[in-house]
């Protein structure tokens, strides 16, 4: 069982996740994508992305144990790509992030669901 701290970190990824599917949702492709909303929702995107990362990150440091039991075999790649938004923002890729959007972040969402689910589980039993 997970203390209020991780949950709380826990679920504020999951509502990082839901900002962006609602940036996301309306988009049909890559350029589409970064055009919506004159660009503010693919900026919106990537912070959302990043402000995700740094979340991970800090579960990551201090509760690795957590992060095992996310079960998502790609958590490296999610922490790393926060560094990547906040140092090199110009060089992003529209494709990139619209392949993150489409494929990525709901294998994320999927796995914080079910950490989440279980640990409420396993509280409401006790």
């Amino acid at each position: 069982m997970y203390d209020e701290i991780i949950l709380s970190k826990l679920f504020t990824c999951l509502e990082h996740i839901e900002a962006i599917e609602k940036y996301f949702e309306k988009a049909k492709g890559p350029e589409q994508f970064f055009k919506l909303g004159d660009g503010l929702n693919y900026d919106a995107t990537l912070m959302r992305l990043q402000a995700l990362g740094e979340n991970l990150k800090r579960i990551s440091q201090k509760h690795s144990a957590v992060i095992s039991d996310l079960n998502y075999a790609e958590i490296d790649t999610v922490i790393r790509f926060r560094d990547y938004v906040s140092h090199h923002y110009e060089q992003l890729e529209h494709e990139l992030i619209f392949e993150i959007c489409y494929k990525k972040i709901p294998q994320l969402k999927y796995c914080l669901l079910n950490l989440t689910k279980k640990d409420n589980s396993k509280d409401s039993s006790s």
